[in-house]
């Protein structure tokens, strides 16, 4: 029976490459791919019988010792839905949750509704504010005259997204990035005086480093990203950047792995600024953020610290 229960889907990278690691040590797992549903085979009641059957196999749940989520999907790869898909889907994805939470025995990298919690940027800032963090000068308003007054106040400003940014057209995905605004070009939208959907603006913090912090349980990497030109958000792929592994200060890494904590989460990428004074502004944490990029660039040993925490 697998030891670990990964959850994702076909397109996931840092699944493949995790689980490449996992190959090499011998640890025994069974990927759910959201696309696959179709394929599996379900045995499920309330007594604590949980069988899932796939390429002819018969697995028990109930014996999954650890779990790897990245995220539950929103949609699925099946063509016979017509009218009905919104309604099934939605059918699967109760499904989904209700088993994976039947875990109870499992140990979470994360855990389901401590990832989709921590993923909300408003209560992000909220709780690392909390937390003793520096963050920015922020509003999120749905209101232009608010708006207006916050670009007003501060010299230089950027806007994103209040969700992850992504945006999926047809069988697509794009990414929304971080962009820099002012005054005079959000004043030139000529955007109704309330709109249908609230806007996330925050000052631009004077910026001498971007910087990663990958947590896996209580082992912190810390990279600075050192990005060409003025564009503000380095993950954009046009960005020319390198990477440089960097110390933290003790205070500032114990108030990151209190985010963590607060959270509930094992794994995170947490995203900081580092100003020209040496101060530390937080940004946001992604608890799916990616990191396979960074141990193969650097030669981190993030694959190795996931495996422990799942054995």
């Amino acid at each position: 029976m697998p030891h670990t229960l990964v959850i994702s889907n076909r397109e996931d990278v840092s699944i493949e490459y995790l689980l490449s690691k996992m190959n090499d040590r011998g640890i025994s797992y069974l990927r759910v791919n959201s696309e696959d549903i179709g394929s599996l085979h379900f045995n499920i009641n309330p007594k604590g019988e949980k069988l899932c059957t796939f390429h002819e196999t018969e697995h028990d749940l109930s014996t999954i010792r650890s779990v790897v989520f990245r995220r539950i999907p929103l949609k699925y790869n099946i063509q016979k839905d017509g009218e009905n898909h919104k309604y099934l889907n939605h059918e699967r994805k109760h499904f989904l949750e209700g088993l994976f939470l039947s875990l109870e025995n499992a140990k979470w990298i994360n855990p389901m509704f401590g990832t989709q919690i921590a993923e909300r940027k408003l209560y992000q800032l909220h709780a690392a504010h909390r937390l003793g963090l520096r963050t920015p000068n922020s509003i999120i308003t749905n209101r232009l005259t608010l708006a207006l007054d916050f670009l007003k106040k501060e010299s230089s400003a950027i806007i994103k997204p209040i969700s992850n940014g992504l945006q999926v057209v047809g069988e697509k995905v794009y990414s929304i990035y971080t962009t820099e605004v002012n005054f005079e070009s959000f004043a030139d939208l000529q955007l109704a005086p309330v709109f249908d959907t609230p806007v996330f603006l925050q000052e631009k913090i004077p910026n001498q480093g971007d910087i990663r912090v990958t947590i896996v349980g209580k082992s912190v990497f810390a990279v600075k990203i050192i990005k060409e030109g003025a564009e503000v958000d380095w993950r954009r792929p046009e960005v020319t950047k390198k990477y440089e592994l960097i110390q933290l200060p003790i205070q500032l890494k114990e108030q990151l792995l209190n985010v963590n904590r607060h959270f509930g989460l094992i794994y995170s990428a947490i995203d900081l600024i580092l100003t020209p004074e040496g101060e530390y502004v937080f940004l946001e944490v992604n608890p799916v953020g990616e990191w396979v990029w960074l141990e193969i660039e650097l030669g981190l040993s993030i694959s190795h610290q996931i495996i422990s925490e799942l054995i």
